[in-house]
């Protein structure tokens, strides 16, 4: 894929400048430095841009709809007296860029930040809930972090890009199934990256529904969208209950 799609994260903090920041960033956040645009960490080398923009009177709302299932703490209160918004931007396209993402914003929670809100995905996390999966890492919590499941006429995927993997979409059936059956699926694909081919079938378990596996476009967010994702996708289509088999297996 020729073109590596950009994460960016949102992280609204109490910084009254870029100095401000650099600072906080030398006494909170282990082995990171911000020089200029660019926040570094001299363990691993990784470096992303990090662009410093003033409060944003709508960022709260915007915050409480990205992430509802935190929308009446405290910590989503205190992004109401924010005083400048950390947007970090770098390259998506792989776990090893996800997770080197993450901990880029665990650098800035750290140093003061308020959350994380996903701009290439759309959701948004607590402060010491993010610090929690950048402590994970191990065990795929970027997957966690990192893709929402939307349920409108289809249920699809979205983030998956951050990985360079493809999105997984399906129609039909109870919406809240749906979405679990493809978070194992889209977690199935960052873990093992088994090789689908078209007519390939898939079950969450023994016993459980089989879908007929089909590469398709991903949803198009129009362009310039962050959400978009150059990888396609996987439609997974229900069939008609067979005997059993493996979680996935290949046509006959």
């Amino acid at each position: 894929m020729s073109t590596i799609p950009e994460l960016v994260l949102c992280i609204p903090g109490p910084w009254g400048g870029s100095s401000v920041l650099a600072d906080e960033i030398a006494l909170s956040a282990i082995g990171y430095s911000l020089a200029g645009n660019v926040l570094r960490d001299s363990e691993t080398g990784f470096a992303c841009e990090l662009v410093l923009q003033r409060a944003d009177s709508d960022l709260a709302d915007d915050f409480r709809k990205a992430g509802p299932h935190w929308a009446t703490t405290i910590a989503m209160a205190d992004i109401e007296d924010h005083r400048s918004v950390a947007y970090l931007v770098g390259p998506g396209g792989s776990r090893e860029a996800a997770d080197a993402m993450m901990r880029a914003g665990a650098a800035l929670v750290d140093s003061g930040g308020l959350g994380v809100k996903v701009d290439s995905t759309g959701i948004a996390h607590a402060p010491a809930y993010w610090i929690d999966m950048c402590e994970q890492l191990d065990q795929l919590t970027a997957h966690r972090a990192l893709v929402v499941y939307v349920a409108g006429a289809e249920v699809y995927s979205c983030g998956m890009h951050n990985f360079g993997l493809p999105e997984a979409i399906t129609s039909g059936g109870d919406k809240t199934q749906a979405a679990d059956m493809l978070r194992f699926f889209t977690r199935y694909l960052l873990e093992h990256a088994p090789q689908f081919e078209d007519g390939h079938t898939f079950s969450v378990s023994e016993g459980k529904p089989v879908y007929r596996v089909e590469r398709t476009e991903a949803i198009d967010y129009g362009d310039g969208s962050l959400f978009n994702n150059p990888y396609g996708a996987w439609r997974l289509v229900p069939l008609v209950p067979e005997k059993k088999g493996n979680w996935w297996t290949r046509k006959r």
